[in-house]
């Protein structure tokens, strides 16, 4: 039966479907570039003028030359892209026979992407690009049907995985990635953060493996910036979402957006609303203990979300831009965990209920003043978030020993951030930048119990409580230079840190005090083989400071069995990380290749140890180790084998060497090292059967891996999906199947500390249906027209 799911799938994954014939009315032109050179390939988008819907796409030939073939009368507008380019739009009126556009010229953006002001349009394929110091997804269509938050559409991206049970994000095998929203870090955790983010809300993901000196230092595997949509469109633009997603529970996610211009003023914001019931089912079989578990959770999750704030044009050099997010949850549950004794065949019940509830809020400031010169500005950033949480259990455990208790966790979390940037554009398309910045973090977590713990017949209290603030006062300097074929970007950063905190515990209060100085170099290098092939090499020296959960005393979590605990005499990891890409696009189609190498100085690594208080009980806890290397490679296939399928194919391999505590026989403890190898590929078909029907196929395999206690088995899916857009583009209606033939699950043999197997089960296969709906108006003024006209030339402040 499974051999016939895989033959199954493998045979979706290359199937074809047949074209339709379409009368031609033909528009034509041609892609050149400043000196009257032919542009090949250039991807040519074309919308009616009214609709924000793709209508149709084409490429331009190898003499820049280009025909749509299928026009009918009307009004379009062409949105002309192309890799060293800068995006243009143009404007064609069909009235019937050949339209002959003439010659359109694009002009070279160096190294930077300027984007098109104005409405928002999503394409129906997702489009990958490179730039100097990152990798974007622009997010099409394909990847927003892929499931309803942002987990599910990160999940979709080469190289990045989210843990279907806990939520984690990493990176390239690393969970030590930072995610940002709009370019801030956010105060909610990553999991959390992907579950709260609507999927129709991203624009687009940007992937930046090596950071510059421009970016915040830490994060060992990079920095994963969503940018999140806010309406520009002139006059008014509303947008209406709304999905429902069945698995075994059903959920609900709604949202709205608006804009409105009036005058020199842009006002805009968003609300969403979720509610996502979960069920969550698994086992343990532990083969030392003599120790079978079930494990079986409900979890009821409602979530709302609210962004609003406005832009000031105060003229044609200068905009303000202040916005607000807030963020309300509550989370309710019940966890089974029923134990069984195989040796001696005894029944021992356990079971906690669970309620919590969180709040975040962010504030951001953004000033900035365009000089006359191109590329030459002044950006001032301000940002304030909190974040509250309350999570409250009751827990009624039979095993390992009888007890009944409460455990009450409270946390407060403060992050501010001002930035000062300046950049200008300097002779020979060289440019610098430069900037300060101040950041603070300050934590607060509390754990109240009424559980005594039993040490050497002594009974502890292990309420807690831990106060932490960190500073930073850093300084960076870019400076990037394009010699030729060569093109070059050197960078170095300073960050002084300061650590303050203390914490009571076991009846007795401890402090931290830490300060220190650290730079951060970067460099990346260019080399255009052709006018379609580019390698790169880059490096950079990246920091991974123990964050508040691996710092704390305070257990982060704890089940009958295990607890998970932090460790205040951990000291941060240092990273140097070095990779060297290759792209080349052949026809309508690129390929990308990296390799990657990094080598870590006092890795932090998560151990799992026995109680000492009793044998039965293991507890997790954070350590430094002396050296780590890990590394891996990258490669992409985008392919438009016809008009009417685009392919994106991917896959990646990581090696790591991790690091495990253990005891001898004589319980000594000792670090044994586990070479971890892991692999992951994808597949993500778009159909297009008509100008308004399309049809996705996504496969996915991963591999099986290693990780600290065990191993994981390999896993696969397939997701099919239709979207129909209609009433001239307004509207579209989504569907998607995830997990068809109910392969994506978990299997994981147990090692260490105790040998095993466990199986687990999320609610992955489900049904997924959403509606959009684009709705708007003109709203006339003197700074529209003003726009509109620098728009046109292809100038103007953009956010």
């Amino acid at each position: 039966m499974k051999l016939n799911k895989i033959t199954l799938a493998i045979l979706f994954s290359v199937c074809s479907i047949y074209g339709f014939a379409q009368e031609h009315h033909p528009v034509k032109g041609k892609i050149e570039n400043a000196k009257n050179e032919s542009v090949a390939m250039a991807a040519i988008q074309i919308f009616k003028a009214d609709s924000k819907e793709l209508f149709d796409e084409v490429y331009a030939n190898e003499d820049g030359t280009f025909e749509i073939p299928d026009l009918e009368d009307g009004n379009y507008r062409l949105v002309i892209t192309e890799f060293g380019y800068q995006q243009s739009v143009t404007t064609a009126e069909v009235k019937g026979g050949e339209l002959n556009l003439g010659n359109i010229v694009l002009q070279a953006s160096y190294t930077e992407t300027v984007e098109l002001k104005g409405a928002f349009v999503r394409a129906e394929v997702s489009q990958y690009r490179n730039e100097i110091d990152k990798r974007v997804v622009e997010v099409g269509n394909d990847l927003v049907s892929a499931g309803a938050n942002a987990a599910a559409v990160l999940n979709n991206i080469p190289s990045v995985n989210v843990d279907q049970q806990t939520g984690e994000l990493s990176l390239r095998g690393n969970e030590n990635v930072k995610i940002y929203i709009d370019g801030k870090p956010s105060s909610l955790s990553a999991s959390e953060v992907l579950k709260q983010i609507p999927s129709n809300q991203i624009k687009s993901v940007e992937i930046i493996t090596n950071p510059s000196a421009k970016y915040e230092a830490d994060g060992k595997s990079g920095i994963i910036n969503i940018v999140m949509i806010k309406g520009q469109k002139k006059g008014y633009n509303v947008t209406l979402n709304t999905g429902y997603e069945q698995g075994k529970k059903s959920r609900f996610n709604n949202s709205l957006t608006a804009n409105v211009n009036i005058g020199s003023f842009n006002f805009f914001g968003n609300y969403s609303y979720n509610k996502r019931p979960s069920e969550f089912h698994g086992y343990l079989d532990n083969y030392d203990s003599k120790r079978w578990q079930a494990i079986d959770i409900l979890n009821k999750d409602e979530s709302q979300a609210a962004k609003f704030g406005f832009d000031w044009f105060i003229d044609d050099k200068t905009a303000l831009t202040v916005y607000t997010n807030q963020w309300f949850g509550e989370g309710h549950g019940e966890i089974g965990s029923d134990i069984i004794k195989t040796d001696v065949n005894t029944l021992h019940p356990n079971n906690s209920n669970f309620d919590g509830d969180w709040k975040s809020q962010d504030y951001s400031l953004n000033f900035k003043r365009d000089f006359d010169k191109k590329d030459h500005n002044i950006v001032l950033d301000a940002f304030f978030s909190q974040a509250t949480n309350t999570d409250w259990r009751n827990m009624h455990n039979t095993y390992p020993e009888t007890e009944n208790y409460y455990e009450d966790r409270d946390s407060k979390t403060d992050n501010v951030r001002v930035n000062l940037d300046y950049t200008n554009q300097i002779k020979d398309g060289g440019k610098i930048e430069a900037g300060l910045q101040f950041r603070r973090e300050k934590n607060n977590n509390t754990l109240l119990t009424d559980r005594r713990i039993d040490i050497e017949n002594t009974l502890i209290d292990p309420s807690t409580d831990f106060d932490f603030t960190r500073d930073f006062l850093s300084a960076y300097v870019n400076y990037g230079q394009k010699f030729g074929k060569f093109g070059m970007q050197l960078g170095l950063r300073a960050e002084q840190y300061k650590d303050k905190g203390n914490y009571f515990y076991n009846q007795e209060t401890k402090n931290i005090d830490k300060d220190k100085l650290d730079f951060f170099p970067s460099a990346f290098l260019t080399y255009d083989v052709s006018e379609k092939g580019q390698v790169s090499l880059n490096y950079s020296r990246r920091i991974d400071r123990p964050g508040i959960r691996q710092l704390s005393p305070v257990a982060e979590w704890s089940t009958p069995l295990m607890s998970s605990i932090g460790n205040p005499e951990l000291k941060p990891e240092y990273t140097d990380n070095f990779e060297v890409g290759y792209l080349q696009r052949i026809g309508k189609n690129s390929i990308s290749a990296n390799v990657f190498y990094r080598h870590v100085q006092d890795n932090i690594f998560r151990s799992v140890l026995v109680d000492d208080t009793n044998s039965e009980k293991f507890i997790q806890l954070y350590e430094n180790y002396d050296k780590v290397n890990a590394y891996g490679f990258e490669l992409a296939f985008n392919l438009v084998p016809t008009k009417w399928w685009s392919s994106n194919i991917s896959g990646d391999f990581t090696h790591n060497t991790m690091v495990v505590a253990r005891m001898d026989e004589f319980k000594n403890p000792y670090t044994a090292e586990i070479d971890a190898n892991r692999l992951t590929a994808r597949m993500n078909n778009t159909f297009k059967v008509t100008k308004s029907i399309s049809l996705q196929h996504f496969f996915m395999y991963s591999g099986k891996y290693r990780f600290v206690q065990g191993e994981m088995q390999d896993m696969w899916r397939m997701d099919l999906g239709a979207r129909y857009t209609f009433m001239g583009g307004k509207a579209a209606l989504s569907a998607r199947v995830s997990d068809i033939f109910r392969t994506f699950y978990g299997r994981l043999e147990m090692y260490d500390p105790a040998r095993g197997y466990g199986n687990f089960r999320w609610e992955a296969q489900t049904l997924n249906i959403g509606f959009t709906y684009n709705f708007g108006g003109k709203v006339r003024s003197r700074a529209e027209a003003q726009r509109n006209k620098t728009e046109n030339q292809g100038g103007g402040v953009g956010f």
